[in-house]
């Protein structure tokens, strides 16, 4: 039977059994796999640190009747310093729940995969703060998934309305709103529209560059925070992950 190695992030576990784990793993060639991790609960078992989220790694795969099972990892990264830190970890957390919300078996997705290394990177190494860290990967990630939001012209009549005093926000609509159009969103500041603007234009690389202040902070937070829970539903994992953190 086929076995094979996958470079992948260990982005969430289920304990099952006495000493098991289901993993689920990303992998930039191969999107979601879920597969077993045997007896990795044990203090002493050789698959302990791999079945650890957030760890990166060469997973050595056996697959049975489209069942794959953990055979061993070559461990290249575990990020630690996630753990030793709440709001690091639960920023950490929330990045990974929303990339398994989109991602898909055996697809491929090199660029969210990417996206999501770096933020890890960055939430583990530096010394920025965790929450501007997760809007600046919230607004690729919601751009990455096909959903990004109009920013200079209304969303409802398609207006140019980056002259207009007054604007609002809605995830609904898809973005800005103009004063004249019917919306349920809420007032939005020149700033936040900007700076959404700017967040999209930055490579992975520099997004440890977001230094948000806390009005700001908080503002962006309330529309990428809606902003996911239109995509995914108010009831998914990252949402309350998400409301904790935000």
């Amino acid at each position: 039977m086929p076995t094979e190695c996958i470079r992948a992030i260990v982005t969430g576990y289920a304990d099952y059994r006495d000493n098991d784990r289901m993993l689920t793993l990303f992998s930039a060639e191969r999107g979601r796999i879920d597969c077993k991790a045997r007896n990795c609960r044990k203090p002493t078992a050789p698959l302990l640190a791999c079945a650890q989220p957030f760890v990166f790694g060469e997973f050595e795969l056996f697959t049975q009747n489209d069942r794959s099972t953990v055979n061993g990892c070559e461990i290249q990264e575990t990020f630690y310093p996630l753990r030793e830190d709440v709001d690091r970890f639960m920023a950490a957390s929330a990045a990974t729940q929303l990339a398994n919300a989109v991602i898909e078996h055996e697809s491929a997705d090199r660029e969210l995969f990417s996206l999501l290394y770096h933020i890890l990177s960055y939430l583990a190494y530096t010394d920025d703060e965790p929450k501007d860290l997760l809007i600046a990967y919230m607004m690729h990630f919601v751009d990455h998934a096909g959903y990004r939001p109009s920013l200079t012209r209304c969303a409802i009549c398609r207006r140019d309305v980056r002259q207009d005093p007054v604007l609002y926000y809605s995830a609904e609509a898809g973005g800005v709103v103009c004063g004249a159009c019917p919306h349920g969103g809420k007032q939005v500041s020149k700033l936040a529209l900007e700076a959404m603007r700017r967040i999209l234009l930055l490579s992975h690389e520099e997004l440890v560059r977001v230094v948000l202040k806390d009005e700001l902070r908080r503002e962006l937070s309330v529309i990428l925070r809606n902003t996911c829970a239109k995509m995914l539903g108010e009831n998914d994992k990252a949402i309350a992950l998400l409301d904790q953190l935000l």
